[in-house]
């Protein structure tokens, strides 16, 4: 080095440490600092080089050092560094204190054109060593600069030389501008410019490979890590292009033309803009090996590295995770050119049947609308070589208006187990083929096959992989997840060492397909084996007693415009009954009335009779929940019918449950409520005019239902005067009955009330029937709610206003119509006169007013009330107990009676003893009595009657204490 290149370097590097000096401390000089070399030099050291370190490592490094360490290999050869262990004091990306600097691009240690900075590669510190150095030249220079503060043990590592021959092979251009000729060499490698040390920033690398006519180009890549920004999914920094069948593409053009002319959002957005030239871009790291082919016999490779982003300790660890410590590894290939690749012919030039750019064979079939075909393997009816690996994507319709399923069944199949084997992903294999075609049976109508997996009963057992090979075809048909199914011939060898086998023959398949408008995602116990195509659900209680069922949706979650699906649903029996409800329904309409565009129907069909019936109400809307249904008496089949129409709008749709119960279902309590399997009672419009049915507060879990019938000719007026369940049909928007409803049934006519009520709510039925069911299931809030309560009285309507007179004159009272309401005049039992209800309401009050109490019946005697519920519940949850409490108050007064039985014959005996005394002591004393005095004979009388007296009153005082 001459003097003044030597005095010229020193002054930077000392002007440098003086401005980071009083940057970071401000309180040492850098003209104190002795800047220090050391030299490596390969005439010296050798190709295997050897080892070096920071000053008297392992022990903690000085203070106040700038020390530079010069590599110096040969003209044809480049410096490869490898640090061992590496502690410097500072934190990354500022490295503020103590640091290490790279530079692996240095032209000349003599010549400093620039500051040194220009030609950085990276600043290291902390616990975060450099990765494997390999330089650009065949010279490397390494700084250590430390502060005048504490430090650390440092570094240590090794160096060695390798040829520099290998990056020299095929460049045309400085840097980095390569060409790789079929006329030269038909297969090599390539690798970025200082693989696999850390590559450079501000490369644009050209790797060109020109072929013969006829050729393909195939690169497989063994190595391949780029920078890649974390938690992103495009390629902004660090990247490499790869261009079909063309050397200058113009996309790659305005993507470079951004670097110089455009912000980083205009460069995302220009390399946005592809052509049909350009097969993917690649940055990060992938799953090798890594696999590219050419159509033609053009393909470009480009390499693109910005700049160096700097990352925290936290990203570099996220990093090293991922990618190892060497983040910037670059990457390395092996390239062939070959004429015996596999032909595209075999692919079909429409919109439906598309190569997939940059592999070697691969297809996507989409439906379109086509509906089925065929495909085969690579030069059918020949077969193809076996470490060729080819996939077939097949792709049906998955949008709001259409879903499909992809099936497929071979037709030929030959494919040696020892070279290859054909993989279909995430399907399942179905049986039925067979099946279908012969006639139905009873017994398969009716249960589960355990010998056959049927597609359209949901007997479908989806594998993450179905790996085939023989020269048996696979029997049976495959079906798709969804609407994707995957088919890969897959080389027993695909990993090895070599590009290419040296075998010729392998395997080969015919297969067809066709896309299905599927609707088996949705859980079902059978399907319509006729018409696959239509959504025809069927739910048996002899297979499952409960279960969900939902419209299919898309992979959007909506479901799906246009939709005619129907769920059908069988009770075992005239006793078995059906529970609906949802837990989230979202079906879209303006008009959640009429519900004229999408909608939700019941209806159903009896034993006895083959007529369906129509449920009144159409569902729809968001949070309009339909109640919760139970169906009625001797259903033998349940339908509820889902349509949409064919515009844009379309919601989740809606998930419901069902459950067949019986009578024995905890749902249903006697001790409750009457329950749906209770017999019907019949009301005798004499005996019984009126009552009343209450749930006895708001239970939860609970299914209650009222069955009334009268005498022809009769009616009921009900009045429900208490209404407080949760839920709302009013409200705004309307929350629906997601959870509890009061239904009303009578001829004709069908109600479903939940929320709060306010005012009172009258109705007369068309015949001479009504029931009444209350469903109240998992309570959703805690608000104090009372349930319902219900009035009804036995009516005899009046059709003509000008007829007062009741059939039964002298039985029933006139009500005659004063207030303005749609129920006509009718007639009440004359026992109801003046009982403290008013039965005419709502249209008078007649049967209470004064002057018609004496119209009552007299020789009939008021009929009571009815009990409240709530008494009468009382009364059987303790039976037992007024039973046992009866029987104690019974036992009680028997032994009180015998008590005082018992001190009346003491009295008696009593009074016996003392009269029996007074005869003997008169017979043995006659004699002495007579000689004694009057006075003598008095006293002895006065104390036989005391003791007497004594006695009776201790018994009365006994008796008293019973």
């Amino acid at each position: 080095m001459n003097f003044s290149s030597t005095v010229l370097f020193i002054c930077l590097i000392f002007l440098k440490w003086q401005v980071r000096g009083q940057d970071d401390s401000g309180q040492h000089s850098s003209l104190t600092v002795e800047t220090q070399y050391l030299r490596f030099d390969m005439s010296q050291y050798g190709q295997d080089g050897g080892v070096f370190s920071s000053p008297n490592f392992p022990n903690y490094y000085p203070q106040n050092t700038i020390l530079f360490y010069q590599f110096i290999a040969s003209s044809d050869y480049r410096v490869v560094i490898e640090i061992d262990f590496f502690q410097v004091r500072g934190v990354t990306p500022q490295c503020t204190h103590d640091y290490l600097d790279v530079y692996i691009n240095v032209t000349n240690f003599d010549v400093v054109h620039n500051p040194v900075n220009d030609q950085l590669l990276h600043r290291y510190c902390g616990r975060n060593k450099p990765p494997l150095l390999v330089s650009f030249t065949n010279l490397l220079l390494l700084g250590f600069f430390t502060e005048d503060t504490q430090t650390e043990r440092g570094f240590n590592g090794s160096f060695r030389f390798i040829p520099a021959q290998p990056y020299r092979k095929n460049l045309k251009r400085e840097p980095c501008d390569y060409v790789f000729d079929s006329s030269v060499s038909k297969r090599g490698e390539l690798f970025s410019s200082t693989y696999p040390g850390t590559y450079l920033p501000g490369q644009f690398c050209n790797y060109s490979f020109v072929g013969q006519p006829g050729e393909r180009i195939h690169i497989r890549f063994r190595d391949l890590i780029l920078f890649k920004t974390p938690n992103t999914h495009h390629c902004a920094v660090d990247l490499i292009k790869l261009y079909d069948n063309t050397l200058d593409p113009p996309e790659l053009r305005r993507f470079l033309s951004s670097f110089q002319s455009a912000s980083h959002s205009e460069q995302q957005y220009l390399s946005d803009q592809h052509d049909h030239h350009h097969i993917t871009d690649l940055c990060g790291t992938y799953v090798l090996p890594l696999d590219v082919y050419s159509t033609g016999n053009l393909l470009l490779l480009y390499f693109i590295a910005t700049h160096y982003a700097e990352l925290t300790d936290e990203e570099q660890a996220q990093m090293a995770e991922h990618s190892g410590p060497v983040w910037r590894k670059g990457f390395f290939a092996e390239y062939e050119f070959s004429s015996s690749l596999t032909k595209l012919d075999f692919i079909s030039k429409n919109k439906s049947n598309q190569y997939v750019s940059g592999t070697e064979c691969d297809q996507t079939i989409k439906s379109f609308g086509q509906g089925h075909g065929k495909f085969q393997s690579p030069n059918w009816p020949h077969p193809y070589k076996p470490q060729t690996s080819c996939t077939t994507y097949l792709l049906g319709l998955d949008d709001r208006y259409t879903l499909e399923n992809v099936e497929i069944e071979f037709d030929q199949f030959d494919i040696d187990c020892n070279l290859a084997s054909l993989v279909i992903y995430n399907a399942s294999r179905i049986y039925d083929y067979r099946l279908r075609s012969r006639p139905s049976s009873p017994l398969l109508s009716t249960s589960k096959s355990s010998l056959f997996s049927n597609y359209y009963r949901q007997e479908l057992d989806f594998k993450g992989n179905l790996s085939f090979c023989g020269h048996f075809k696979p029997e049976g048909r495959f079906v798709s997840k969804n609407a994707l199914l995957k088919l890969s011939f897959i080389p027993t060898d695909r990993s090895g060492t070599n590009v290419y086998s040296s075998l010729n023959s392998g395997g080969k398949f015919q297969a067809r397909y066709k896309f299905v408008k599927s609707y088996h995602q949705v859980s079902a116990d059978e399907y319509d084996g006729t018409n696959p195509n239509t959504c025809n659900l069927s739910y048996y209680q002899s297979r499952a007693l409960f279960g969900k069922f939902e419209p299919p949706r898309s992979s959007e979650n909506d479901y799906f415009a246009n939709s005619n699906c129907t769920f059908n649903f069988y009770p075992m029996n005239e006793n078995s009954r059906l529970l609906i409800w949802y837990d989230y329904f979202n079906i879209v309409d303006d008009d959640l009335i009429q519900c004229p565009s999408d909608n939700l129907t019941y209806t159903y069909s009896l034993y006895s009779s083959s007529i369906f019936y129509v449920h009144p109400f159409r569902y729809c809307g968001y949070r309009n929940f339909p109640s919760p249904f139970l169906s009625v008496r001797s259903t033998e089949l349940f339908r509820i019918h889902f349509r949409s129409n064919d515009d844009a709008d379309a919601g989740l749709g809606f998930e419901g449950r069902y459950q067949f119960v019986n009578q024995s279902n905890s749902l249903f309590s006697p001790a409750i409520c009457r329950t749906p399997f209770d017999s019907i009672v019949y009301v005798n419009e004499t005996n019984e005019p009126s009552g009343n049915i209450s749930s006895d507060g708001y239970p939860e879990n609970v299914i209650c239902e009222w069955s009334y019938v009268t005498s022809r000719g009769f009616q009921f007026l009900l009045e429900l005067n208490l209404l407080q369940i949760e839920g709302s049909k009013t409200k705004d928007p309307p929350q629906g009955c997601q959870t509890a409803v009061l239904r009303i049934y009578s001829e004709g006519r069908i109600d479903e009330l939940c929320g709060q009520q306010e005012e009172i709510y009258y109705f007369t039925t068309e015949s001479n029937w009504f029931t009444i069911q209350f469903i109240s299931l998992n309570r959703q809030t805690k608000e104090l709610l009372r349930g319902f309560h219900i009035y009804w009285t036995v009516i005899e309507t009046r059709t003509k206003s000008v007829d007062q007179r009741c059939s039964l004159s002298d039985e029933y009272f006139y009500c005659k119509k004063t207030a303005n309401h749609s129920i006509g005049n009718f007639c009440i039992h004359r026992s109801l006169l003046c009982d403290g209800h008013s039965h005419c309401q709502p249209i008078s009050n007649d049967d209470e007013h004064p002057s018609n109490c004496y119209m009552m019946i007299p020789s009939r005697v008021k009929q009571p009330l009815a009990l409240p519920s709530s008494t009468l519940s009382f009364f059987h949850q303790h039976l037992l107990l007024i039973v046992i409490i009866f029987v104690l108050c019974l036992t009680m007064l028997c032994i009180v009676f015998i008590l005082i039985c018992l001190l009346i014959k003491m009295k008696r005996r009593q009074q016996d003893r003392q009269s029996s005394k007074r005869r003997r002591t008169n017979q043995r004393d006659d004699l002495l009595l007579r000689k004694k005095s009057l006075q003598t004979y008095s006293d002895e009388e006065e104390e036989d009657e005391d003791d007497g007296e004594h006695h009776i009153n201790r018994m009365e005082q006994a008796v008293t204490t019973v």
